[in-house]
């Protein structure tokens, strides 16, 4: 049973890619060629889009990490510390946790850009503050650990989506597909480090409280860190001059 449920998993992804990759090509095209722009617009811009990038990205794989460290450890935490090996419990929790960012990016529409991120990261330390709780109680708490991870999904979608607003702005319309690009591929790999990092820090005899506990205070500086950039850059591109 268990090779039939693995194996109808991944003809479900073939599916839902097939049905996108359809979706895709006949999508019609909704964008109007822009009118060019002058070389000095365009150095402009492009100095101006790249100085919101670098910290935007920054923010974006802190999220993102934080969410990595979430869906790398969470089945681990549920079959062990919180005794509830169930699968579909498991499966449950990402689903708690990535749909609570698409909750956010929804609950955010009417916001300013420049909003968006600060509530993401207030959102996202208060989930790591209360992971680390809920794993290291004298009895861990399952609920505490589902409130966590849907606070850190809702924050990282936060975010992303702040980070994207910002960056499209300061971006001229022919480039804001590369920025995106660029956005997506931090976003990738702050979801990659945590799971590699973790995975080696338990190789090596740390337990799985003591894994978590540090790699939230990492990701928790570099939410803090990247924010705090992120903030500076934008006040600098106000000010006149």
């Amino acid at each position: 049973m268990g090779e039939i449920a693995a194996d109808l998993a991944y003809l479900i992804f073939v599916a839902l890619g097939a049905i996108a990759l359809i979706g895709l090509a006949t999508a019609p095209e909704t964008g109007t060629p822009a009118r060019p722009a002058s070389p000095e617009s365009q150095a402009s811009s492009a100095s101006r889009s790249v100085r919101i990038l670098v910290p935007g990205a920054a923010a974006t794989l802190a999220a993102f990490a934080a969410n990595g460290l979430f869906a790398g450890l969470s089945g681990l935490f549920l079959a062990t510390t919180l005794h509830h090996p169930s699968h579909a419990l498991s499966g449950a929790t990402l689903f708690l946790v990535f749909s609570s960012g698409v909750g956010a990016q929804l609950a955010t529409s009417r916001l300013q850009a420049s909003a968006v991120p600060v509530l993401g990261a207030i959102s996202m330390l208060i989930g790591l503050a209360l992971l680390v709780t809920a794993v290291r109680l004298p009895t861990p708490s399952l609920p505490l650990f589902l409130v966590s991870g849907a606070l850190i999904g809702a924050g990282a979608g936060a975010v992303f989506k702040g980070t994207t607003g910002l960056v499209l702005e300061a971006t001229a319309p022919q480039n804001r597909l590369a920025m995106t690009s660029d956005l997506l591929i931090a976003l990738f790999v702050g979801l990659s480090i945590p799971v590699i990092g973790a995975g080696v820090a338990l190789d090596r005899g740390a337990s799985a409280p003591d894994t978590v506990l540090g790699f939230a205070i990492v990701v928790g500086l570099g939410v803090v860190g990247a924010g705090a950039l992120l903030g500076y850059v934008l006040k600098s591109a106000q000010r006149p001059g």
